[in-house]
This record gives structure tokens, C-alpha cells and sequence, in this order.
């Protein structure tokens, strides 16, 4: 029995040539997104047996024998592993059964192995949602869904034409969509994302380090990739005020500055001044637990944590996209300063420099306050020569001592660090700050983009009266980073503008969009908002969310047990719709659409086929009560037999049958007659 078993074969005809074109078409295309997370070895190897699988088909060649299909299957095996040290994970698996499936075509024989092909389709298309949800792959793997249905739909019916299978696997998918949707939401939802389940599935993944050097923050400004998204509330806060803090840096070993301060109190009261603003944050996935919030955050949303120095980290890596709201005050004055905060604000190496030791001496030898070094030190920047530069030159071992004195180019973590480190050698209390500056406007969303790109580095120092108060060098130096954004920057240095230097038309000049930029500039943004959309109200569609949808629907206290029965009430109901529909709605096969137009013109006559009876059954009725239309009826009803149920009909198959109930003529009987 068991032996019989294993020889069993799937019953129907072995698939003809264009379904395997099919086939290929659809791997072809469920694994070109898979393609840009895979080493191109791999991409071009399986392209390789794609092309060899269309040579055997093309050409009727027998399939490789089964030594070298277990030679080339322990080589991808080996290969995988050699490259991620494993075969598992999402990275690797994935890879592996990419592989496995181009192998897999090399041995296909019977249906079988055209369907297992064609299932393991499926499989990959869930799998290339573990890199990205977005709105464009979703459709492109949507078009990829459909053309693996109307494969299937060939492997089938082998003799259906492909606008035939396109059309039926249309209509199905269709037919699904209601109950998708019932499914989406209504299905119990679990916390946290389902794609982020794999341990390497956020191995790519940067976001705002939590050390500052020379080159750090510079390392982000290559990246175009959004960082977050702000909607604000109200009135639009300007270019210039739009400072995100992410990190606040106390200590220093002269080259690195690091976090510290994790000991230091949580500085909760502080005055605002003038009016606050309110605005929604969409943090994308970062792989770290620092967050952003504009200069300076009143409230803490619930599950983040409040850090010293005002910023709001995640109690976890951000895997995920995240969304909260807060109200900022952009002018306030802080609290006192506790003597460990004094200490830490003030910590300084024992090396880093007599030449910096002695300028900072020297702004506070000529100064009457603490304000005044501060506005000595932006001076010095601003008419020292110094100079704002996307690529900054190495530093040594001193690098605050060689950019003041030496270099005298970089990038804003120098300035930002150079600054701190001049200030706590006068003996201000001074602290350097990592974030964002800025962000692009998308009119057609009405909200701030601010890409890794617009990374910052700043600082804060104390004064008596005011607190902690924002001092940012760069603004000193080339205020145009500041005031247009990270973007015009690079587009000025593109141009070979000098930063700080040009006039306000020059600016206006060198800043203009021709019309096509405008216009792509345009187009992204509204594909953007659109994408914004979907993430907000798919990607993001929460536990929380899914149950403020109940309450709006009348259900006060929703439980598992309530959305379970509510999803089994509207799942019947919706297949008792279709069944209805499938019973009323003539059949859209066209040979049966023919035989029916066939019935009704022998129901003209008086012949009317009974709901349980078959063709062979009511031709034969229809002889013995006209044996005038015996020959004809015997004819179509054969015909009919054979497309039905013999082979596969051919396109020319069923015009002939068409046309032949077309022509089929009946008069009804007289009573003379």
C-alpha cells in the first residue's frame, strides 16, 4: 500500500509549453524584488538556470539527470551557508529557497511539479514583505499574485488562452477581496509587526548612533532615507526653528563624545515662553531606541521613556514604525543646575589642548558675562576663515586642537564639539546635542520629511537667568544650512558656492528649480503622501486601532471572543453571497454560455431542460418529443460533451461549437403539424 502510494501521480494532462513560458514568467517576477537583498552571485545563478530551465522548454531537451540536480543542489546549499554562516534567518533561508526553486525547475515533469512550483510562488511573495510593506511593492507583487492565479489556472485548463486565464484570475481574486477584508479587520491582532520576527531582519537598518566624532554625523548625510515624518497642527514652525533632538552628549575623551550622564536626575519642569505646538511624529524603523522631538518636548507619550536632557528614547530597538504625538515649546527657559550636572557639564580630558585652553581663557579674561564668551567664540568662527565643508579632512589625535588652529574646515560635529569644548574650558556648563535639523515640506501631505540626510549636531550651554540655551556654531558659519535646509547645502556645494558669502538674490538664483525638477519634486512628494496614507492606515492598523473601529461600530468593550464570532458571522455570510451569485449569475465559461443560448431556444419549443438533468438525458428527451430536431440536438449535445469534458477546448474548438448553436434552428409545432 505504501509502495503503491508513493507512485501515485496527480491525475490530468502533463502541461503544454506556454503554460511552462507561464511558469517562468511568474518566477521571473516573484523573484526580481528579492534580487536587491541578495549577493549578485545568487541573482545571476538563478537567472542562469532560468535561462537553461527556457532552453529544455524551447528546445524539448530531456531534464538533468538526477546526480547533477543533487550536485547542484548541495552546491546552493553550500554556497548559502558560506555566505550567511547559516541557513537560517530571513536572509538566508529566503536566499536558500530562491535557489532551491530555480533547481526545482530544472525537474519539472507531471502537474505536480508545476504546481508545487507554483505554490512555493506564493510562499515568496509573503516573504518579500519581510523587507518592505511599502505601497509600490504591494501593488507590483499584487500584479505578481494575479499572473501566479492565472497560471495555475493554466496548469488547469492546459488549452485556455492566457487572456482567458488573466480574466478568470482576476474575477477570483476579486471574489476574495470582501472577505480580505472582513479577515483584515476583524482577525484578532497580535502587538508588534509580524515582518519583524526574524533576528536578522533589521540587520540594515541605521539610524542616529549614539557617539559623536569627527565624520559620524557626516557618515548619515549620504543617506537619503527618511528618518521621520512631523504633521504639525497648527501654524508651520520656520526652517530655523525646526530642531529635533535624539541625544544629548556629556562626556568626552577629547575625540568621542558619548552619552554619560545616565546617573543625572530627569529634568521634568521647565518655563515655556510664547505658545506651544502641537505635531504627530512617524519615526521610521532605526534599529535604535532614540527618538525625536522638537525643541522642547512638554509631554511624554505613553510607553516612552524621558532621558536627561529633554529627549524621549523607546523602551526597545525601534523595529518598527512608530507614531506619537507631543507639544513643544521652541522658547523656554529651564531649572537650576544640580552640582552633578555642573561636573558633568564641565568634564573635559586633561589633553585636549594648551592652545584651546588658553583662547577659552582669553574670551573670558575679556568678557563680563557668560553670554559674552559665548558670542566671542561664534565670532571667531565667523570671521576666522573658517569654512563649512560636506568633505571634511581627517583629524589626529587632538582633533579640537587641529580645527581650530589648523584644518579649520568641517563639517557641524566639529563645529558643534569644538564649541562645548570651548566652553567648559572658560568654565561654562556646556553639553553637545545630536538630531535633525530641518526637514522638506510636502505640501501635498502638509507635512515635514526629514531624511537621514538632515542629521545635526549642535550645542547648549548654560547661562544664569536662562538655563540651558541653544547655541548652534554652523549657523555661524554658513547660516544657509540653517535657514534652507541640508538639501540646498549640498546643492550650493554641487555649484561650488562658498558658504556664508552669497547675497540673497544670488541665493534665490542658485536655490530656483527648473520645471522639470520642480515637477519630479512634485511627483515624489504626492507619491510620498500617498504612501503616507497607507502606511497610517494599513501598515499601522494596530490593536488600539482595531478596537476604536469596533467601538465606532457599536461594540462598547470588544473581546477576542466577539471579533472571532463577528469574522465567522460575516465570513458565511459573504460565501452564502457568493453561492447566490454563482446560482444566479449566468456561467462566464463560454462553452457553457453557448449550450445554455442552445437550451433556451429548445425552451422556445416547449423543451425545457429540468434543473437535474443531464445533456445526454435531456437530448435524449428532446429526440422522443421531436424527433424533427433529433439530428441537430444529437450533434450539439456531443459537441458539448466532448469540450465539456474531453480535452482541453481550443479557442477555434469553441467558435465551432458557437457557431453551430448559432445556426441550430427549431420551429415550433403547429397543431396541425
Amino acid at each position: 500500500m505504501a509502495n503503491a502510494a508513493r507512485h501515485v501521480k496527480l491525475a490530468g494532462p502533463h502541461p503544454d509549453r506556454h503554460t511552462a513560458y507561464w511558469l517562468l514568467a511568474s518566477v521571473l517576477l516573484v523573484l526580481a524584488p528579492h534580487a536587491a537583498y541578495q549577493p549578485l552571485w545568487l541573482s545571476l545563478g538563478v537567472l542562469a538556470l532560468l535561462a537553461w530551465r527556457t532552453l529544455l522548454t524551447l528546445r524539448a531537451w530531456p531534464v538533468p539527470g538526477r546526480l547533477l540536480r543533487t550536485a547542484l543542489t548541495l552546491l546552493m546549499t553550500v554556497l548559502v551557508y558560506n555566505y550567511y554562516g547559516t541557513v537560517f534567518g530571513r536572509d538566508a533561508g529566503i536566499a536558500l529557497l530562491c535557489g532551491m526553486l530555480a533547481l526545482k525547475l530544472l525537474e519539472l515533469r507531471s502537474q505536480r511539479d508545476y504546481l508545487l512550483a507554483a505554490f512555493l510562488l506564493y510562499f515568496l511573495i509573503l516573504a518579500s514583505f519581510l523587507y518592505s510593506q511599502s505601497l509600490w511593492l504591494a501593488a507590483y507583487l499584487l500584479g505578481a499574485v494575479l499572473l501566479c492565479t492565472a497560471t495555475l489556472v493554466r496548469l488547469a485548463q492546459p488549452g485556455a488562452e492566457g487572456r482567458y486565464a488573466l480574466r478568470l484570475a482576476a474575477r477570483l481574486l476579486l471574489q476574495a477581496l470582501p472577505l480580505m477584508l472582513v479577515m483584515y479587520l476583524l482577525f484578532p491582532r497580535m502587538q508588534g509587526s509580524l515582518w519583524g520576527l526574524p533576528v536578522d531582519a533589521h540587520g540594515g537598518v541605521t539610524g542616529m548612533a549614539d557617539e559623536l566624532r569627527p565624520g559620524s554625523i557626516n557618515q548619515l548625510n549620504q543617506s537619503e532615507a527618511i528618518a521621520f515624518r512631523a504633521a504639525f497642527s497648527g501654524a508651520l514652525p520656520a526652517n530655523a526653528d525646526l530642531y529635533w533632538r535624539s541625544l544629548v552628549l556629556w562626556q568626552t575623551d577629547g575625540r568621542t563624545w558619548s552619552r554619560g550622564g545616565q546617573s543625572l536626575p530627569v529634568e521634568r519642569g521647565f518655563e515655556g515662553l510664547g505658545a506651544p505646538v502641537d505635531y504627530v511624529i512617524t519615526f521610521e524603523a532605526s534599529n535604535k531606541p532614540w527618538l525625536v522631538a522638537l525643541d522642547l518636548p512638554a509631554t511624554q507619550p505613553p510607553n516612552l521613556r524621558l532621558l536627561p536632557g529633554f529627549v524621549l528614547a523607546a523602551a526597545a530597538p525601534v523595529r518598527e514604525r512608530l507614531r506619537y504625538a507631543l507639544t513643544s515649546w521652541p522658547r523656554y527657559r529651564t531649572g537650576a543646575l544640580s552640582q552633578r550636572e555642573r561636573a558633568a557639564a564641565l568634564q573635559l580630558p586633561a589633553d585636549i589642548g594648551v592652545r584651546t585652553r588658553d583662547l577659552a581663557r582669553q574670551w573670558l579674561q575679556q568678557s563680563t558675562s557668560d553670554a559674552e564668551v559665548v558670542q566671542a567664540a561664534l565670532n571667531y568662527f565667523h570671521s576666522e576663515n573658517f569654512i563649512y565643508t560636506l568633505q571634511p579632512p581627517l583629524l589626529g589625535n587632538q582633533p579640537v586642537e587641529e580645527f581650530l588652529f589648523e584644518v579649520r574646515r568641517g563639517y557641524c560635529e566639529h563645529y558643534a564639539s569644538a564649541l562645548v569644548t570651548l566652553m567648559r574650558a572658560a568654565g561654562i556648563p556646556a553639553r553637545a546635542l545630536a538630531g535633525y535639523q530641518g526637514g522638506e515640506f510636502n505640501a501635498s501631505g502638509n507635512y515635514f520629511i526629514v531624511r537621514q540626510s538632515d542629521a545635526h549636531a549642535w550645542a547648549e550651554v548654560w547661562l544664569e537667568q536662562r538655563g540651558w540655551v541653544r547655541v548652534d556654531p554652523t549657523a555661524a558659519v554658513a547660516p544657509e544650512r540653517i535657514e534652507y535646509g541640508a538639501d540646498a547645502v549640498r546643492r550650493l556645494a554641487r555649484q561650488g558656492a562658498a558658504f556664508g558669502q552669497l547675497p540673497a538674490e544670488a541665493m534665490r538664483r542658485a536655490l530656483s528649480l527648473g520645471w522639470l525638477e520642480d515637477l519630479a519634486r512634485q511627483g515624489n512628494h504626492l507619491w510620498d503622501a500617498v504612501d503616507t496614507l497607507w502606511n497610517e492606515w494599513v501598515l499601522d492598523y494596530s490593536v488600539e486601532r482595531q478596537q476604536q473601529l469596533l467601538r465606532r461600530l457599536g461594540f462598547e468593550a470588544p473581546s477576542p471572543l466577539l471579533m472571532v464570532e463577528l469574522l465567522a458571522g460575516l465570513s458565511a455570510l459573504l460565501l452564502l453571497g457568493y453561492a447566490v451569485y454563482g446560482w444566479r449569475v449566468p456561467s462566464r465559461d463560454p462553452v457553457q454560455r453557448s449550450y445554455q443560448k442552445f437550451c433556451r431556444k429548445l425552451a422556445r419549443i416547449g423543451l425545457v431542460r429540468a434543473p437535474h438533468e443531464g445533456a445526454q438525458d435531456f437530448a435524449r428527451r428532446c429526440t422522443q418529443q421531436r424527433p424533427d430536431v433529433a439530428g441537430g440536438v444529437a450533434r450539439i449535445t456531443q459537441h458539448y460533451i466532448r469540450l465539456r469534458y474531453g480535452a482541453p477546448a481550443t479557442r477555434q474548438d469553441r467558435q465551432q461549437f458557437k457557431r453551430a448553436v448559432q445556426t441550430f434552428r427549431v420551429a415550433k409545432k403547429t397543431s396541425a403539424g
